[in-house]
Parts: structure tokens; C-alpha cells; sequence
């Protein structure tokens, strides 16, 4: 089971929740209970999936141009630099011929991180002569 709560319904949320657990429990059910930050919102993820694709239509890096998903990784990483966040890990590959970038995920963003992305990409863009048309 997973529940949304926020200030308005967290006391009834909690509430009716508890007569649940308390069954579960006296049937001899163990439980696990977390509680996390929400994550990022479809709307969220949309926004900056959108920006990061208006991004590789119009930016270069190196000279060269870069599909979005390429773009996501060098945008997500140099975000998390810049926030200090855990940007992650640039290590050799298995065999050794390569490297492979270990990191930060959009999708492990709480909805805070997803918004201060998407505030983080205009400013990028702006910097860099991105226009976004949403």
C-alpha cells in the first residue's frame, strides 16, 4: 500500500491506516513502514524530459550535437555537481576498454529536486542561447 499525505490529510490518512496495520499485525503479518520524501511528479518528469529535448535540438557540446538522452546525462550530472548532490561515479568498464558513468537518476528526484531541475535547465538554457517554447 502506498499513501500521498501532505498537511491537510495526513491525521485521516494515518487514521484509517492504523485499523489496517493492526490487524495485519495481530494475523501474525510483519509490516514494513516507510517514509520518504515524494517524488518526482509526470508533470515534472514531462517539463524537463520536454526542456532537455528542446536542449539537443538547439545545443552543442564539443562541436557536436548530442541526442537527448545523451544531453540528460551530461545536464542530470553537472545539476547534481552544481547542487552537491552525489553526481556519482565516472569508473572503467568491465573489460577495461572504456568508462562508464555511474550516477544520479531523475528518477530517484524527490518532487523538490524535480522542480529545482527544471529552474536549473532555464538557467542553463538562458546561459547557452536555449529558447524553450513551453
Amino acid at each position: 500500500m502506498r499513501v500521498e499525505l501532505n498537511k491537510d490529510n495526513a491525521t485521516a490518512v494515518m487514521g484509517n491506516l492504523w485499523p489496517k496495520v493492526k490487524e495485519a499485525l495481530a494475523s501474525g503479518k510483519q509490516l514494513t513502514l516507510e517514509i520518504k520524501n515524494a517524488s518526482r511528479s509526470c508533470p515534472q518528469n514531462s517539463k524537463y524530459h520536454a526542456m532537455i529535448e528542446e536542449i539537443a535540438q538547439q545545443a552543442s557540446h564539443l562541436g557536436a550535437k548530442w541526442d537527448a538522452e545523451d544531453w540528460k546525462r551530461m545536464l542530470v550530472w553537472q545539476f547534481c555537481k552544481d547542487q552537491k548532490l552525489n553526481e556519482g561515479k565516472i569508473v572503467p568498464s568491465l573489460d577495461g576498454t572504456g568508462i562508464v558513468q555511474l550516477g544520479q537518476q531523475t528518477r530517484k528526484f524527490s518532487k523538490e529536486q524535480a522542480s529545482e531541475f527544471v529552474e536549473w535547465l532555464h538557467a542553463w538554457g538562458a546561459e547557452h542561447g536555449v529558447t524553450y517554447e513551453q
